[in-house]
């Protein structure tokens, strides 16, 4: 708007009487506009308002008449029930995870959580005993500052775990219990100890975890009689509470314990506990600082294992001896120690296999793994060096014409180490298949990597078509390794010409990206490809 006074507008200026009433009469108009159009804002306000309570009044119709529409109405309870169970908490399992003191009987997680959003869900989750099976008992300090506080969390703790397995009702449970302080005096522990005990029958997994010692508690569970836990098939308690000596009336005995964690380093200890060894399916002793011999002592005291995790310190076996047959096998997470400089050949070689299908192998000295091991794996995992990555896998990969998954890492040293050998080009173009054409040629010439392939092909007469049933794979590579994103493209279609069953291809470089180079994510060929770089020195720093 124009207006003959602007030049003085945001000034000192006084205007005359004269200016004043001329100002006056220039702002007549305006004014009178905004009063008109306060007027017609607060009618559209009303009407606003209106509409809004209007449309706030059909919600309140809608949704709930909607909510009978809701296909989930129409689901039988049993699919429900079936639904709750996979909205549980991930379990750690037995062998294969850490203890986790993070889990807890929460009201924000199922199943504890469906009983809250409506009454037929609650009904169900109620109704559903097998939701009810896994009891997490937490003892955390984070809110105690006195015993009076302990006193009272104790007695909460135990209520809500009383809950929790009247709803289980007589199936058998998984119990967790994490002590992360002590209890307020042998009272509390006693009390918690009857309560825990009572339902000592329904012990399906037993696993405690303990930052204090409470021998109290710990050793009441272990005192009880086998026929007091005749379901308890895995077990897992504290190293120490396993010190003082144990009869053969302990819990130690029962009678279907089949799994066994034993984190501690005594082989002597360990072979003195009261377990039903030719019992056991089940074993984690991979924290044993022991022999090779003494692995296989154990071995033999336990015919029927399935999955076992062993850690070997001192290698003995150097001459054949008798194969030991463990015709139930079918995991294995062997271990070494940087330092052993001896790789446990003789020991491997020793053990007859015939169902194993997942092999986990944690040695820098890559051992040979022979064709009575290797032909019938499904799986398999290495951990060790890249030399022997490279040269000794080609050997025991010409064997394992069923296996399904490879995931081959450097050990930490050599992926912080800048001047580790790295030969990941050469061995991703061995495992391409050659052009049956022409099977004496060398694949893929774009490689650049010629001379070590020519020679690894010299050494060994390996098929032309390694782990014709490979579905997954994942290298790990050094600081200063780099694959030509051709010969993962080669090697991704000559795969996929000979058979559809690879499905994924995981590339993890040990540094950042350099230049030219950028992570990778997607689909090529019907594969999942996935590349990416870690800084693993940023990390250790």
């Amino acid at each position: 708007m124009l207006s003959p006074f602007s030049s003085h507008l945001g000034t000192n200026y006084s205007p005359s009487e004269l200016e004043k009433t001329q100002i006056r009469q220039l702002l007549k108009r305006p004014i009178e506009d905004n009063q008109r159009i306060d007027s017609e804002i607060e009618e559209l306000r009303q009407r606003l308002e209106a509409l809004i309570h209007k449309r706030e009044e059909n919600d309140h119709f809608i949704e709930p008449h909607l909510a009978l529409l809701a296909p989930i109405r129409g689901l039988p309870n049993e699919i429900l029930c079936a639904i709750f169970s996979h909205c549980l908490p991930t379990p750690a399992r037995f062998l294969e995870d850490s203890f986790d003191i993070q889990a807890c009987m929460s009201a924000t997680q199922a199943p504890m959580l469906l009983t809250f959003i409506c009454q037929l869900w609650r009904e169900i989750a109620l109704d559903s005993p097998e939701l009810w099976q896994r009891v997490p008992i937490t003892f955390s300090p984070s809110k105690l500052q006195s015993l009076t506080d302990v006193d009272l969390a104790v007695q909460n703790t135990s209520q809500l775990a009383t809950l929790w397995l009247s709803r289980a009702r007589n199936r058998p449970v998984a119990i967790s219990i994490s002590l992360l302080y002590p209890m307020a005096g042998r009272t509390q522990s006693d009390k918690f100890l009857a309560f825990i005990t009572r339902y000592s029958s329904q012990w399906e997994e037993l696993r405690m975890f303990s930052t204090i010692e409470d021998p109290g508690l710990l050793d009441g569970i272990l005192s009880l009689p086998p026929s007091s836990v005749p379901n308890l098939r895995n077990l897992d308690v504290p190293a120490r509470a396993l010190w003082r000596p144990f009869d053969k009336k302990c819990l130690l005995r029962g009678p279907s314990i089949r799994g066994f964690l034993y984190k501690w380093t005594n082989y002597d200890h360990f072979a003195k506990l009261p377990l039903q060894w030719s019992q056991l399916t089940d074993l984690y002793i991979g924290s044993l600082n022991t022999t090779d011999t003494n692995i296989r002592k154990i071995f033999a005291r336990c015919p029927r294992l399935e999955r076992c995790h062993i850690r070997i310190s001192t290698v003995e076996i150097f001459e054949p001896l008798p194969r030991l047959r463990l015709s139930y096998l079918v995991l294995l997470d062997i271990r070494q120690p940087g330092r052993t400089p001896d790789p446990p050949t003789g020991f491997l070689a020793s053990l007859d296999l015939p169902s194993l299908k997942d092999l986990t192998i944690y040695i820098r000295n890559l051992p040979a793994v022979g064709e009575s091991l290797a032909s019938t794996l499904r799986r398999l995992t290495v951990f060790s060096d890249p030399c022997s990555i490279a040269t000794g896998m080609l050997e025991t990969l010409a064997l394992t014409a069923r296996l399904e998954s490879l995931e081959l890492c450097y050990d930490i040293p050599y992926l912080l180490w800048p001047h580790s050998p790295h030969y990941d080009t050469a061995f991703l173009a061995a495992l391409t298949p050659r052009q049956e054409e022409n099977s004496s040629a060398s694949r893929n010439t774009s490689s650049g990597s010629e001379p070590l392939l020519a020679r690894l092909m010299e050494r060994w007469n390996y098929p032309s078509y390694l782990c014709p049933n490979l579905q997954d794979i994942k290298l790990q590579t050094g600081a200063q390794s780099s694959i030509a994103d051709e010969v993962i493209f080669d090697f991704i279609k000559g795969r996929r010409e000979r058979s559809t069953t690879l499905r994924s291809f995981s590339l993890e470089y040990a540094r950042p990206a350099g230049d030219g180079e950028r992570e990778m994510q997607g689909v090529f060929q019907g594969v999942k490809v996935n590349i990416k770089y870690i800084n693993y020195k940023a990390r250790f720093n």
